[in-house]
């Protein structure tokens, strides 16, 4: 690996951004999950690690982790009890990169936030962004790649990448059956 750079809050309760240089491809992708966990310039836990890994199979060059929740915890629990598990500026950062994945076609987003994803319906607030950003992204190129995921829980879910093998398979949600039906644009 060539290069890591973390964007955190000045209080350090917050991480809006990991971008990871794993090769020289020009293919980029963005990896939405759930929250950060403790990964920094210096330290990779175990899910970016294993993002990481699958990234590379697929020749990825640059990553970039986002979240649906900017706070930082090993305990997902904690988004449950804090006042603002969002943080100010993670709206800005989801939407700054889904824009970006729509202006180019050589960069692809994978999603893997599991089911506590449903919390506040950040998943529905997400979702509906994809959606808006892909059919941009289709009017800007043919037959873009949609989001992918590797596979749905059983709630519907894209599954978290722990709970995957390091050789499983991204598909394309678009490609995928009544993925979400809550995420549906109105």
């Amino acid at each position: 690996m060539n290069k890591i750079k973390c964007f955190i809050s000045k209080c350090k309760e917050y991480r809006w951004t990991l971008d990871l240089t794993i090769s020289n491809s020009n293919k980029n992708l963005i990896f939405i999950g759930l929250n950060p966990s403790l990964s920094n310039s210096y330290f990779l836990d175990n899910t970016t690690k294993k993002i990481i890994k699958i990234s590379a199979r697929y020749k990825y060059g640059k990553l970039k982790i986002i979240n649906l929740f900017g706070l930082i915890s090993k305990d997902p629990k904690r988004l449950f009890l804090h006042k603002d598990p969002v943080g100010r500026v993670n709206n800005k950062i989801i939407k700054g990169s889904l824009q970006y994945w729509s202006m180019q076609n050589n960069c692809h987003i994978w999603i893997g936030w599991g089911n506590n994803g449903i919390f506040l319906d950040r998943h529905k607030y997400v979702n509906k962004l994809l959606k808006d950003y892909f059919y941009l992204k289709s009017s800007l190129f043919n037959n873009p790649v949609g989001p992918l995921l590797i596979k749905k829980t059983k709630l519907n879910n894209p599954v978290h990448p722990l709970y995957c093998r390091d050789d499983a398979i991204l598909k394309d949600i678009y490609s995928i059956n009544k993925f979400n039906s809550n995420s549906k644009a109105k």
